[in-house]
């Protein structure tokens, strides 16, 4: 379930960045590595704080990180190649 929630975090705060940024006058090239950027951080947080706050194994993390990292990300690619007008 843990896991569920961070995805969906994940997607709700790259649909902020994209709006707002663009609100902003951000470039989609700056929005993107900033969002890459700052969901690997917090990925890399989540992990951590899960192997020490509740014993999981680095391998457990490992593959919950990369799941919880590559479906927010993948959603960023999807969108970027059918919104590239």
């Amino acid at each position: 379930m843990h896991t569920t929630i961070i995805i969906t975090f994940g997607l709700v705060l790259l649909a902020l960045m994209l709006f707002i940024g663009q609100k902003l006058g951000f470039s989609r090239d700056t929005l993107t590595y900033s969002f890459v950027a700052l969901w690997l951080a917090l990925t890399v947080i989540n992990g951590a704080i899960g192997m020490i706050s509740t014993g999981q194994s680095l391998t457990n993390e490992l593959m919950a990180g990369f799941m919880v990292f590559s479906v927010p990300v993948a959603a960023l690619v999807l969108f970027m190649s059918l919104s590239n007008t």
